[in-house]
């Protein structure tokens, strides 16, 4: 039998996943999982444990939830509560080898193909000191930190780097 690897409660800031309406007005930051992924896709009653922030709530409060109901009118998305990283030429691959695989890496190639030697990584705040020690120790090129620009800040790298 599969094992439940979402099992433990976690922090909205150490969540999971997290889904969010379209409009932005709801979040569901994904907590626990009662069932393993296997046991979860035969169950249409399956639930899971989420923070929920909301217009009337913006400060949030935790609920069970059915995954059906909370994936219905969302879309997964990077959790707003951890700061970012942009680095460029280095792979998803390296990331395991140097112990930073645990953190979400999006390969920006998905966004605009002249980006495919970057990563932007996903990291709680009380990680990210570590994260970005690690990454200098192996002169692994930051590009940018935090910015909602990330993109056009990568390509403004591409393009000083040609």
């Amino acid at each position: 039998m599969a094992k439940n690897p979402c099992a433990k409660r976690v922090t909205p800031e150490t969540a999971y996943e997290v889904w969010q309406s379209y409009d932005g007005q709801w979040t569901y930051f994904v907590l626990k999982k009662y069932q393993s992924p296997e046991k979860e896709a035969q169950n249409p009653y399956a639930r899971w444990l989420v923070f929920v922030k909301s217009p009337v709530y913006p400060n949030g409060w935790p609920e069970d939830g059915y995954v059906s109901s909370i994936k219905r009118g969302t879309r997964q998305i990077d959790n707003p509560l951890h700061r970012s990283l942009c680095v460029k030429e280095v792979s998803i691959q390296t990331l395991l080898e140097i112990g930073l695989s645990k953190y979400p890496a999006t390969e920006l190639v998905l966004r605009d193909v002249r980006l495919w030697q970057y990563l932007k990584l996903s990291i709680p705040p009380k990680d990210f000191d570590k994260v970005k020690r690690t990454l200098e120790e192996y002169e692994i090129a930051i590009v940018c930190i935090d910015a909602q620009d990330f993109v056009d800040r990568c390509l403004d790298d591409v393009r000083s780097s040609d």
